[in-house]
């Protein structure tokens, strides 16, 4: 294990000495809060990014679910014809009421892209599922 040698202390003796010095702590510091500004954007897009991810995720859990749904073939069956139709009208309801789910995702993600975020190429292949999940929906 190397040992760490004490830095010699620079007698300052002049204030030109003091002056060197004083810049030198000075960029120093001004350095240090440019690392702390960059790791502070950093870690907000990373909190946008994980909020984004969530929402994708609750999304794309409740596009298949009602996928499922939708694909079920009982409605060929002619009995009980009014019961039916309800539940596909409430169906429609609920399909309808989350539209504007996709849409503030997809403003949200459109804007994280736009500013140029880390994740953009994913964000971007999310948003085309999606997409293609919602669409897929519609057609059913």
């Amino acid at each position: 294990m190397t040992e760490v040698q004490p830095r010699e202390i620079k007698i300052l003796e002049t204030a030109e000495d003091i002056q060197q010095r004083r810049e030198e702590v000075l960029g120093r510091y001004s350095a240090f809060k440019q690392a702390i500004a960059d790791r502070r954007n950093k870690l907000e897009d990373s909190r946008r990014y994980q909020y984004f991810k969530r929402d994708a995720d609750e999304l794309e859990s409740w596009i298949l679910e009602k996928l499922q749904t939708a694909s079920d073939e009982s409605y060929k069956d002619p009995t009980n014809l009014q019961a039916k139709i309800q539940k596909h009208q409430a169906f429609e309801a609920e399909v309808a009421a989350h539209a504007n789910a996709i849409v503030t995702l997809d403003n949200i993600g459109t804007e994280m892209i736009d500013q140029g975020h880390f994740a953009s190429e994913t964000i971007k292949e999310r948003l085309d599922e999606l997409h293609r999940l919602w669409e897929l929906l519609l057609s059913n």
